[in-house]
């Protein structure tokens, strides 16, 4: 590595300087360190968590650079408050040498690294040791004099790091100013917990294990922050570059837009897009365009930022839309050329043509802009054929006539992608345009300007973005868009001391009325409450549909918890009022309502929890229509009855009450059942068979669900042989993984024990995860998902779209199925956005090998829908309800298998609002 004259001065000084402080350090220590057990103890686990900041560092990107941050201060103020200064500088020596030579750094940064940590700590632990030299018990002096310390150090160690910055020629901007404020902040957290850490290690030895993970936490929650507002910023740039790409019409355009979207989201300084691999070290994605094969390289980012999967994916996903964007550029380029050759039949085209004079008078307009212009009536046009070079007395539009003028003053063609045009009417519309100038001996006499609607375009792309944040069936605010403006409020209270409340409100015997009216009915019932509610609160205030027949409201500035009070009243009065619903049932229906009030010490979730507690409350009081106000002494504790149930569930495993249902999974093609999903149910003494909504919530939250999956596995695998066993035929059986089974050690060793110990083809057997838990930690998801395939059982992805995952995620899990959530079924045969997404998860699935599984089909017109999108596999109360093992025995037994997609008996009842729990 060969370094200019000035670094390499930089670095030599660096290695003498911190040649001299380990050699004074270490003589000190060979002549003095006699440590106790519990100091060496100390200095070995701080020193090797050292290091290890060193092997996998904090990265921080900051513009177009990625620096890399260590918490050095945190460790630093630690070592120096517990042990002598000469170990601290020899510990943080060789922990940091040890680290770069692992990490196989160059020498010149191995010595630079390596002599700044042994010159800034030997300088810092002096100046402590100046200020007041420790010893026994830490004493407020002894802190004091440890950040004076802790200020020496950051002073030397910055210092060298801008004075190797300036060598390597950066501004002085860049060297010392950028970035400080982001490492005095993170010194100040770091101090915040190394200081506790050392006074409890002081105070109780025996504690140092627990003592030091403060800092592991605080870095691992660092990092997430910086991650996560990595990955959202990568998100935010495809969706801008991807409207960038695609407003841009030519290919020149398009091309060097896509370059300067891939070197802006990958954070390199090169990008190429060329017509043959790229070199060795670029990250390179091909575009698929079959007439001219090309592959989009980028490379040029620093070492200490390799490539890594998210980035081949953001590639691959930037490759799909330029390949896209530059099919669509040729296709323009061709088509106006085609239109210059063939200036005869523009009549004819679907975009409108208007031609104008230097005068401004309109001499050619075809049928299209006639009509997209509102001008069929016009008196000028009538008896007119409409032909170039016609003078019609129509003087143009400002909105063309002002483009056409600086085309021809420009002797160019002008382009503008989105912009406004006026009808005859007085209504706008949305279009994209092209004007060129008609050349004429070198002179501009007229212009040519060709226009196309793009109001549907805008209205999906708007829907589109309604869709994401807004409730398609009551048009409110949904969960997501309701919890990002709750973190917004706790935030602002603990800045203003502001306090906020939270209305949780539910629908009082819901399941009743749509069960029995069925769910269109259920469906406006909910839409005639969302309308009564939002007559009751304040302008400003976030009224959302949290989910089902659930509702919450956030009032933002309360001054007095009766503020709450009043508008929960005020709710429940506009309930009084019986509902007349379009199918002209009379409905009376009220609400129960919890009301929580911030604190700066809650959480989004302990406030969402006690508001939700507090509505419980309200329906135990009957009758329905009240409200309660949670109170953490009344409510803080579980009630007596799910104490109860608690109790009867560790039972209930013991008692062989837990039992597993089937519910089919049928074949469209053939209308045969291909396998069935087990689902748990428990059969209590005197409650009757009870449904998983009334005891999974409790199994998760007590660790019950551990031994009750281990039950429905094991009993689903028996299941699966015996229909082997019996039919000879390999009945695919899914079983669902709860988060807690899923994050629990020893998964898939239990796995195999259970498929070894029930003799099941493991190829019978798919374990079904959720995409949030995918999603949670995808690398380990990964790890895990690997594992369990060589066991030989399928994996799938269940309730895919009610995550944060996009499409190209699917193909880098290593999973079998992938099951669409019931939400997106829901009226997909009517709702276009519903079905392009299905549309969209069955053809991805089917190009990268997954089969795709719909789930939550009801009726004949959702299946008949999705089978005109591809889909292959669906399931759902249309075909059969979860039934048990013997049923769906004697139901293969007897051949009655699923005909041309209809049922071989009469459907069960679509029913709103059903969850389904493993």
């Amino acid at each position: 590595m060969n370094l200019p004259w000035r670094p390499k001065v930089v670095v030599g000084l660096a290695v003498g300087t911190g040649a001299v402080a380990f050699a004074v350090s270490l003589r000190t220590l060979l002549h003095s360190f006699s440590p106790s057990a519990i100091t060496l103890a100390t200095l070995c686990l701080l020193g090797v968590l050292w290091g290890a900041t060193f092997l996998w560092p904090l990265r921080i990107y900051r513009g177009e650079e990625t620096v890399l941050m260590h918490l050095d201060e945190g460790f630093f103020v630690a070592l120096i408050l517990l042990v002598p200064s000469a170990a601290v500088v020899v510990c943080s020596t060789v922990a940091v040498f040890l680290a770069m030579v692992i990490r196989r750094v160059p020498a010149p940064k191995l010595g630079f690294n390596t002599g700044m940590i042994a010159a800034s700590v030997w300088t810092g632990a002096a100046v402590a040791g100046l200020v007041n030299h420790p010893h026994g018990a830490i004493t407020p002096a002894d802190i004091a004099a440890g950040l004076v310390g802790v200020v020496a150090f950051f002073a030397v160690n910055y210092f060298a790091m801008s004075l190797i910055g300036l060598a390597l020629g950066q501004s002085f901007r860049t060297a010392v100013v950028e970035g400080l404020d982001m490492n005095l902040l993170i010194t100040g957290g770091c101090l915040t917990l190394a200081i506790p850490t050392a006074l409890v290690i002081s105070a109780s030895p025996w504690a140092l294990g627990l003592a030091v993970l403060p800092l592991i936490v605080l870095r691992r929650v660092v990092a997430g922050h910086f991650e996560a507002r990595r990955d959202r910023a990568r998100l935010l740039g495809l969706f801008e570059s991807t409207l960038e790409i695609n407003r841009s019409m030519g290919a020149e355009e398009t091309t060097e837009a896509i370059l300067t979207s891939a070197r802006g989201l990958l954070r390199c300084s090169d990008a190429t897009l060329a017509d043959q691999e790229h070199a060795a070290g670029a990250l390179q994605a091909p575009l698929g365009i079959t007439d001219e094969p090309l592959v989009l390289g980028v490379s040029g980012r620093g070492a200490s930022e390799p490539f890594d999967r998210a980035d081949q994916a953001l590639l691959d996903a930037l490759a799909a839309v330029g390949a896209t964007a530059l099919t669509n550029a040729a296709l323009y380029q061709e088509g106006r050329l085609q239109r210059e050759r063939l200036a005869a039949i523009t009549s004819s085209l679907g975009e409108g043509v208007c031609a104008v004079d230097r005068s401004g008078q309109v001499t050619f307009v075809n049928p299209a802009a006639v009509e997209m212009l509102g001008w069929n009536d016009t008196p000028e046009l009538r008896g007119h054929d409409l032909e170039v070079g016609l003078d019609f007395g129509i003087r143009a539009p400002s909105f063309i006539l002002a483009p056409a003028m600086r085309a021809m003053a420009k002797v160019d063609t002008i382009t503008n992608y989105d912009t406004r045009f006026t009808r005859a009417d007085g209504s706008a519309f949305h279009v994209t345009f092209t004007v060129s100038p008609i050349i004429d001996d070198g002179t501009a006499t007229g212009a040519v300007l060709v226009f196309r609607d793009i109001t549907e375009r805008k209205q999906f792309e708007e829907q589109l973005a309604r869709h994401a944040f807004h409730d398609a069936l009551t048009g409110l605010p949904n969960r997501r868009l309701f919890l990002d403006h709750l973190d917004h409020a706790l935030r602002r209270s603990q800045r203003s001391d502001e306090q906020h409340a939270v209305l949780f409100a539910d629908v009082d015997r819901f399941k009743i009325i749509n069960d029995s009216l069925g769910h269109h009915s259920g469906d406006q019932l909910l839409i005639a409450i969302a309308n009564r509610l939002k007559t009751a609160v304040r302008p400003g205030d976030m009224l959302a549909r949290f989910g089902g027949d659930e509702f919450t409201l956030l009032l933002e500035g309360v001054v007095t918890p009766e503020d709450s009070v009043a508008c929960a009243q005020r709710i429940l009065d506009r309930m009084h009022e019986p509902i007349i619903l379009p199918d002209g049932h009379e409905v009376v229906a009220t609400v129960s309502i919890g009301i929580a009030l911030t604190d700066p010490n809650k959480t989004r979730d302990d406030v969402l929890h006690d508001a939700d507690v507090a509505m419980y409350q309200a329906k135990a009081k009957g009758r329905g229509g009240n409200f309660e106000v949670f109170d953490v002494e009344a409510m803080g504790t579980r009630s007596a009855e799910r104490i109860d149930l608690e109790a009867g569930l560790r039972k209930a495993l013991h008692r062989d009450e837990l039992v597993v249902h089937f519910q089919p999974v049928v074949s469209i093609a053939d209308g045969k059942v291909v396998g069935a999903e087990a689902l748990v149910r428990w059969a209590h003494p005197t409650r009757g068979l009870l449904a998983p909504s009334h005891f999974i919530g409790l199994a998760e939250d007590t660790g019950l669900i551990l031994p009750l999956g281990r039950v429905v596995l094991e009993r689903a695998c028996q299941q699966a042989r015996e229909w082997r066993e019996r039919f000879d035929v390999p009945v695919a059986v899914a079983v669902n993984l709860s988060a807690r089974q899923f994050q629990q050690k020893g998964l898939v060793e239990e796995i195999e024990d259970i498929l070894v110990r029930t003799s099941v083809d493991p190829s019978q057997i798919s374990l079904e995860i959720t995409e949030s838990l995918a999603m949670e930690d995808a690398e380990r998801t990964i790890q895990i998902l690997t594992r369990l395939k060589k066991l030989g059982v399928k994996v799938s992805i269940d309730d895919f779209g009610t995550g944060y995952s996009a499409l190209g995620y699917l193909a880098n899990f290593p999973v079998d199925l992938v099951k669409v959530d019931r939400s997106f079924v829901e009226r997909v045969e009517v709702d276009p956005v519903k079905s392009a997404i299905v549309s969209a998860v069955v053809n991805l699935s089917k190009a990268i090998g997954i089969t795709t599984v719909i789930e939550g089909v009801e009726t004949k017109e959702q299946l008949e829908h999705l089978r005109g999108i591809g889909a292959t596999i669906v399931q759902g109360y249309y075909f059969a309800k979860p039934m048990a093992p013997e049923a769906l025995t004697e139901l293969l037994s007897q051949s009655m298998f699923l005909e041309g997609g209809a049922p071989a008996r009469p459907p069960v009842k679509a029913r709103a609002g059903r969850r389904r729990v493993a």
